[in-house]
């Protein structure tokens, strides 16, 4: 089965994690414009590409026993310039300066870990997430789109770019598309917002399932009426880029095991692993058809 990921922070780390054991061909696209953090200094001072999110991704792929994944988690205390900095970021710097492009810094890093995963950032090219709210101003970064007082009214990309070919390929390819979960406008848009991502999952044949967070957010993304998140989005985007929403209450409805399961996370805001590996076998191995689609969709999914 052909399945790609996209989205980026915690969230898409967790789908990976969950779909690693189940032995499918996995591409993960993810966003490229986090301004925060260890990430947000390297891009300031390299004008690069957001890494950090792509090195937990990675990471979540990569053997935990394995000490380069060990090392590639550790952060630098009381070093001066490099103080908060992962090195697993200055891994994936270090290889994009050697190889001239992060996606072959992506790939070596892989190999090194022995991930077989293919792991692709949204576009090669340096851009951020700009909003332009109602009155006209923009704000662009997404630390500072997160804290915005009200929805933007339209969400860009400070300058055009294109996803890597093999991300169209592999969306064009895919049994199943996921997206997300995390945070809606930090996480999942960006990438949504590149314009050959967004021709390729439209021509796709591939079922789309966007997965919602565990908890509401607590981002301007809060701000989105009834939670309907998925809709803001679809608008935003100009098409409706879902066909199936995979929200907490399905995945509860979806995994009858315990039924003190939703006790245990309670005090989780992410989805559990293990849950989520249940839950999405059980949506591959049943393999929707598009003609299918909107008949699962009334029946189990949100």
């Amino acid at each position: 089965m052909k399945l790609v990921c996209i989205g980026g922070g915690h969230g898409l780390a967790q789908v990976l994690s969950a779909l690693r054991p189940l032995d499918n061909d996995i591409t993960a696209i993810i966003s490229t414009t986090d301004n925060g953090g260890s990430t947000g200094k390297l891009r300031e001072a390299k004008n690069c590409i957001a890494y950090g999110d792509i090195r937990r991704c990675i990471l979540s792929l990569a053997n935990p026993n394995n000490l380069l994944s060990v090392i590639a988690e550790q952060r630098f205390e009381d070093a001066g310039e490099l103080s908060d900095h992962a090195l697993g970021n200055l891994i994936l710097l270090g290889l994009s300066q050697v190889t001239k492009t992060p996606t072959q810094a992506i790939y070596w890093l892989c190999q090194l870990l022995e991930v077989q995963q293919t792991i692709l950032p949204m576009s090669n090219e340096v851009t951020d997430l700009s909003a332009t709210l109602l009155d006209g101003t923009q704000i662009n970064g997404e630390c500072e789109i997160d804290t915005l007082k009200e929805l933007p009214d339209k969400l860009t990309l400070t300058n055009p770019v294109d996803a890597p070919e093999e991300a169209i390929n592999a969306i064009l390819e895919a049994d199943f598309v996921f997206m997300g979960p995390g945070s809606l406008l930090t996480s999942v848009l960006p990438v949504l917002l590149v314009e050959n991502i967004q021709k390729a999952l439209k021509s796709t044949m591939a079922t789309r399932i966007f997965i919602g967070n565990k908890s509401e957010e607590t981002s301007v993304a809060s701000l989105i009426k009834n939670q309907e998140n998925e809709q803001w989005a679809s608008k935003i985007l100009g098409f409706k880029f879902y066909d199936l929403i995979l929200g907490q209450d399905a995945i509860m409805a979806l995994d009858n095991r315990l039924s003190h399961f939703d006790e245990l996370n309670k005090e989780s805001n992410l989805h559990d692993v293990e849950q989520l590996q249940h839950v999405l076998k059980q949506l591959i191995c049943s393999k929707p058809h598009q003609s299918n689609v909107n008949q699962l969709n009334t029946q189990v999914i949100h």
